[in-house]
């Protein structure tokens, strides 16, 4: 019984197969192709990094849609650890780099609140870094202005002014303005892509 079960079942299935076939448009299976629309990106910008020395040191891109920038960064040459990784509010790289200004702030923002602030990049054993964010603290049109925007990655990770009591009287300035991220190892001028 199961056996005759299973060859009406077999059976069926092959019919239905025939007719779906006969319903197409006579062209064979091994013909048919799938279009797939390709996928669409917002506007963009990029910056091409350099270290003190003027020698690559990696790319970030950032992209915009849905209300947010997509950020993402593949850098090289770096110590192993923690970085802090910020948009600096003047676009000019010229060693040791202080020549792009502080974080890119609106109004009166304190840092950790600057518009550039951003995610530190942690750095494997042989000095790559990559990184993938995005963000609505700044849109595509204020990293693109006339005095441009530069992207720093700095020698210590960011503490994000975030600073126990118990570690210090009061936090100073230094801490305040830049979460302690020191020396600036990378810069890149941000431009449209």
């Amino acid at each position: 019984m199961r056996q005759r079960l299973w060859r009406r079942s077999a059976a069926f299935t092959g019919v239905a197969a025939l007719a779906l076939v006969a319903c197409g448009d006579g062209g064979d299976a091994a013909q048919t192709t799938t279009t797939v629309a390709p996928a669409t990106s917002g506007p963009g910008a990029r910056a091409d990094l350099v270290n003190a020395q003027g020698q690559p040191a990696g790319q970030v891109t950032f992209t915009e849609g849905d209300a947010k920038v997509v950020v993402e960064g593949t850098l090289r040459g770096l110590p192993p650890g923690f970085h802090g990784f910020h948009v600096h509010a003047v676009g000019k790289c010229e060693p040791p780099f202080t020549s792009a200004g502080g974080h890119l702030a609106v109004g009166d923002q304190a840092h950790a609140a600057h518009a550039g602030d951003q995610p530190v990049v942690l750095a494997l054993a042989d000095g790559t870094a990559e990184t993938r964010f995005s963000t609505d603290r700044y849109k595509l049109s204020e990293l693109l202005t006339p005095e441009g925007r530069a992207i720093i990655v700095h020698a210590n990770a960011d503490n994000y002014g975030n600073v126990p009591t118990r570690y210090a009287p009061g936090i100073d300035q230094m801490t305040k303005d830049t979460g302690d991220a020191g020396a600036r190892l990378g810069c890149g001028v941000i431009k449209r892509s």
